[in-house]
């Protein structure tokens, strides 16, 4: 048996070999997202000086322009400083705000996100954040908790608060509990996409009682101010919190039916139809955490398809988790946007992997697709959500094989019960049908939350459950699936073989 030889020339040989640049772009996305998580870990950034900004890019533009193995490390170091750089303004107002936790204060901002009405009580979430007496403006989301209900809050609305300022959780650099509401500022014509959902919301509620009525909005729009505490429970309980979040699921089932409509005509049609539908939808529902994940996967998509091109699902991911990231470096910490990714990581690399294990080259059922579908985003989305709510429940499987086939006909029952208000003798015929379909829904999952045998309690906070990310790793790196990879890199190198060069 011979022995091993370490080889210096070899080894440098292969650090100075030649490397596609977008090789060190994504090295430096993977940079960001760590630079992020070091900081938001330690609560801590190392410097706040344009003068690392600069550096940063210099660093990335001179690792694409000589490209090689090398680099890769300091690509990544550069986007470490361009994470930091990112988040600093946000930790530094985290500090600011936690150093006066127990003082009276006024503060006003912006309300971005529609208001929480629920047990009592509107919560609030408002940026771009302006201390009395403080010309600066504060980074950071603050969390108000007001006493009522109160409805007279809108999107876009400039919101005065006096009471006593409390240390942030989460995704919030501060919180206020029962403050009071010194003014309430509505610009002229203020949020114009706003007014159209509730008004549209107090249509669908004219013809579809509740809680049917709260539920469609759901499905439709995100809206979850109408559902009872107890209901939303028993949707996480069940494993359905998601078909209320406004997501992926929500923009694929508009843009499909989009691309029927206008893709009789061109391509080109379809492709802007589809945009135009993307940004109204996103505009109505707002810029959360899921919504913003989604809307860009949904766009990236449809215009690299345009072109007759693809991107791979591991630099998808990346490339739009570093986009969301930077819109909001606190996304990181919101577990919508953590469940948003799981799922798509599920949908795009587990899902075929189970594919081509169980049935090959071939095409499963629609019964056998939507079992796979179910498993592979559950898996992946289950360590966090056990490690967040202690509870992993098994019922989400048959919820999924009831409720997500006729989901596109309770959005689209609703839609046009709301768009018909004014002819009431359609909008009653579309609100039956809606409703019917919505009690449904409503007896399936208060009927499969008494199940109790497959819902199973374990320990909140434990990150020891997150070795099963290690398990499923190890599982998408075993040799079929390697096998596979280096079968498939040598086609696309025999074939590239094979294409004459030009003289």
């Amino acid at each position: 048996m011979s022995k091993f030889k370490f080889r210096p020339h070899a080894l440098f040989h292969w650090l100075n070999s030649w490397l596609h640049p977008s090789w060190l772009v994504y090295a430096s996305f993977c940079g960001f997202i760590s630079g992020l998580s070091l900081c938001l870990a330690f609560h801590n950034f190392w410097q706040t000086s344009s003068l690392w900004l600069i550096v940063a890019i210099l660093m990335i533009l001179v690792g694409i322009i000589i490209s090689r193995r090398w680099l890769i490390p300091l690509a990544l170091l550069a986007g470490a400083l361009l994470g930091n750089f990112r988040i600093a303004p946000e930790l530094s107002s985290s500090t600011y705000f936690n150093q006066l936790a127990g003082s009276e204060v006024n503060i006003t901002g912006k309300i971005t996100e529609d208001p929480d009405l629920s047990d009592g009580k509107v919560v609030l979430r408002l940026t771009d954040l302006r201390l009395e007496g403080k010309d600066q403006v504060f980074s950071g989301t603050l969390y108000a908790s007001l006493a009522g209900r109160q409805t007279d809050f809108l999107r876009s609305d400039q919101v005065t608060l006096q009471g006593k300022l409390n240390a942030g959780f989460g995704t919030f650099v501060a919180t206020m509990y029962r403050p009071e509401v010194l003014a309430v500022e509505r610009a002229v014509p203020g949020d114009i996409f706003a007014e159209i959902k509730q008004n549209f919301a107090t249509a669908v509620h004219a013809h579809i009682p509740s809680p049917e009525a709260d539920l469609g909005l759901g499905y439709l729009m995100g809206m979850k101010n109408g559902l009872s505490k107890d209901f939303s429970d028993t949707l996480r309980l069940v494993g359905m919190t998601h078909v209320i979040v406004a997501s992926g699921a929500h923009l694929g089932i508009i843009v499909n039916l989009t691309k029927k409509i206008f893709g009789r005509l061109s391509r080109f049609a379809e492709l802007l139809a589809a945009l135009l539908m993307i940004m109204t939808f996103v505009l109505i529902v707002g810029f959360t955490a899921s919504m913003t994940r989604a809307a860009l996967v949904t766009s990236l998509s449809l215009l690299v398809g345009y072109v007759g091109r693809k991107f791979t699902p591991l630099r998808l991911l990346l490339f739009v988790a570093t986009l969301t990231l930077l819109i909001n470096p606190f996304f990181l910490l919101n577990l919508g946007w953590q469940l948003s990714f799981a799922s798509f990581f599920g949908l795009l690399v587990v899902l075929p992997r189970l594919k081509r294990q169980f049935y090959g080259g071939k095409v499963p059922s629609w019964l056998a697709n939507m079992l796979l579908t179910s498993f592979a985003t559950s898996l992946v989305c289950a360590p966090i959500l056990i490690y967040s709510y202690g509870t992993f429940s098994l019922l989400s499987f048959v919820a999924n094989l009831i409720i997500l086939p006729t989901l596109p006909y309770v959005m689209l029952f609703t839609f046009l019960t709301g768009l018909t208000s004014s002819l009431s003798f359609l909008a009653a015929i579309f609100a039956r049908l809606a409703a019917a379909l919505l009690d449904l829904h409503i007896f399936v999952i208060n009927y499969l939350s008494q199940k109790t045998m497959l819902i199973f309690n374990l320990p909140t906070g434990d990150p020891k459950i997150f070795l099963v990310y290690v398990i499923l790793i190890l599982y998408l790196l075993s040799p079929a699936c390697i096998h596979h990879f280096r079968k498939k890199h040598v086609i696309i190198k025999t074939r590239c073989k094979l294409i004459p060069r030009p003289k």
